[in-house]
């Protein structure tokens, strides 16, 4: 059964426990729908669905619980949740009851970002409330995380941010760190089918992706093998005949015995 919190100006319900389940709010309103939904306080976008691009602080809407990221699935018992804005608009401003009822759910993805060996992680934000990726290349530590251009970012590392100066200044704190994103994905993805440039461009990703291993593995190995040159030979030599032969078992009975004190073994772990 829904709750409302009785006031002046209209009726607000309650947000229940979790953020993602569909909820319908009553929200408060001037004197007309001709303004919504700007004047109750948010932005729609997307092309159908409609989505929730942001929300001012203090308004009817921020009061009402409505949040970044959710999409619209109804409008007065309408369902509307495969409709673009203009449509959602339309009928929202017909309605009689002011404001019309909304049932929304959230649609916000968390995305974990490993950074590149520059500590980086490959895309650019640009836009105040929403914040849109502008760029991002599917050979990125961010590409590979499922970002696209023309998502929005609606979190940092778990704290909603409104303003490009607040996203930089976390993102860039968070460089060579995993980066956590609250992401609304609009940006177009890849289907079924792959063409050829997609194919070509996944096997630049996986070749870059291979040399950034290899040149961390072989700073690791100067790190640790700096001061024993015959080690360090030793061991090339048997990665480089491993990799003619793929003989997985003698590999891992000799290295052992070329990695043989405890610090060395560290390098076990990076060899693949």
């Amino acid at each position: 059964m829904k709750k409302f919190l009785q006031n002046k100006k209209g009726r607000y319900s309650f947000r229940r426990g979790s953020r993602y389940p569909s909820k319908d709010f009553f929200l408060s309103m001037p004197s007309s729908n001709q303004g919504w939904p700007e004047e109750f306080g948010f932005l729609l976008g997307g092309n159908g669905p409609s989505y929730i691009l942001s929300v001012e602080e203090g308004s009817s809407a921020n009061l009402a619980g409505l949040q970044a990221g959710d999409q619209v699935l109804e409008i007065e018992g309408h369902n509307v949740s495969t409709l673009g804005p203009q449509a959602v608009v339309a009928i929202a401003q017909t309605q009689k009851n002011i404001p019309p009822s909304i049932g929304v759910v959230s649609r916000i993805q968390q995305m974990d970002i490993i950074p590149g060996p520059d500590g980086r992680f490959g895309f650019t934000i640009v836009g105040d409330c929403p914040l849109l990726v502008e760029d991002c290349s599917p050979c990125s530590p961010a590409g590979r995380a499922g970002l696209r251009a023309g998502d929005y970012v609606m979190e940092v590392n778990g704290i909603p941010v409104r303003q490009h100066e607040t996203a930089a200044a976390l993102i860039k704190a968070s460089q060579g760190r995993t980066l956590r994103l609250g992401v609304l994905c609009l940006g177009p993805r890849q289907k079924h089918s792959i063409s050829i440039e997609d194919s070509q461009m996944g096997g630049e990703g996986a070749r870059l992706d291979r040399k950034h291993k290899a040149l961390e593995f072989n700073r690791r190995v100067d790190q640790i093998l700096g001061d024993e040159p015959e080690v360090k030979e030793k061991l090339f030599s048997a990665l480089k005949q491993y990799a003619a032969e793929k003989r997985v078992e003698w590999l891992a009975s000799v290295l052992p015995d070329i990695l043989n004190t405890e610090e060395h073994r560290q390098l076990i772990s990076s060899i693949r």
